[in-house]
């Protein structure tokens, strides 16, 4: 019985060596699987984190790119393209079910790309705005030259004009030797100096019209204006007055004669014939012709 026992104590003690043996086999083996996955998951951890910043960094390059190319008014729909599909990576990213190493590889190789496109945008916008500043120096110098010449061509319309003036002014006809006779209903002819208001019927002017070699030979029309002491004009439209004008206005005249001007200081005589005695005082007369006076004279009634 004795030995009984001691057999069983023995199978006993070797049963519980060998659990021994396999739980700590067991135990091992667990705690090097458990720690395997530890590494595994830092690992995972660190890699998604390492994409994560890279990714962001790309988004940020890919903002700025957007901005620079509107700015130079370039197309961005490519790149607006590829920001959308590098948000939609970020967020599958973050759920743990993607591998960005390839995806990131290929954002940056696009970005290179990008930047040699935006490189010759910038040039070509660069040489825009070369020739446009040269064309603004070239507008800018035709203005200039145009100014100067319409300076210039008004500088001659003005000293032609005041040529022409000139010309008009030393073409006008001029009247010397005005005298002014009265005459009566006899036909007795008084110089018109202290005539009697009763002995002046009518009255008549005699001048010289100069020679002028600037003044065109054609019929001329002489205006007559015969001044009451008052400065008064005597009209009497049915005696021949009228207005004409001067000076770009219009004044009366007393009567008009058109005389066939042939530059050969000929004599010219005009007769008004008045129908109302002229009261006393100092009369004046004074012709015109073409816009200007070409001469005066005076007669006194007593």
């Amino acid at each position: 019985m004795e030995n009984r026992g001691n057999a069983s104590l023995l199978v006993g003690l070797i049963l519980m060596t060998v659990l021994a043996a396999v739980f700590g086999y067991l135990y091992y083996h667990e705690r090097n699987i458990t720690t395997k996955q530890e590494q595994d998951l830092e690992t995972r951890v660190t890699e998604l984190a390492s994409a994560e910043i890279k990714l962001d960094s790309i988004s940020k390059q890919l903002d700025v790119r957007i901005a620079e190319v509107e700015g130079l008014g370039g197309d961005v729909e490519e790149l607006q393209k590829m920001k959308a599909q590098l948000e939609s990576d970020r967020a599958a990213l973050r759920k743990g079910n993607a591998s960005m190493s390839l995806k990131i590889k290929e954002y940056e190789a696009f970005l290179t790309r990008k930047d040699q496109e935006l490189a010759q945008l910038r040039e070509e916008n660069q040489q825009l705005i070369s020739r446009n500043d040269s064309l603004v120096t070239h507008t800018t110098t035709l203005r200039q030259e145009r100014q100067v010449l319409s300076d210039s061509l008004q500088d001659v319309v003005v000293k032609n004009k005041e040529l022409e003036e000139k010309v008009t002014i030393a073409s006008a006809l001029r009247a010397r030797s005005v005298k002014v006779y009265a005459i009566s209903s006899k036909g007795k002819v008084r110089e018109g100096e202290n005539v009697r208001s009763r002995r002046i019927d009518k009255v008549r002017v005699d001048f010289i019209l100069e020679k002028n070699p600037l003044t065109l030979q054609e019929p001329k029309t002489i205006y007559m204006r015969i001044l009451t002491p008052q400065g008064a004009t005597i009209s009497d439209v049915a005696m021949g007055s009228g207005t004409f004008e001067i000076n770009g206005g219009e004044e009366a005249f007393t009567i008009s004669k058109q005389v066939n001007y042939t530059n050969s200081n000929q004599d010219v005589s005009i007769l008004y014939d008045r129908n109302s005695p002229f009261p006393s005082g100092t009369y004046t007369v004074e012709l015109y012709s073409e816009g200007f006076r070409i001469g005066e004279g005076t007669f006194s009634v007593r």
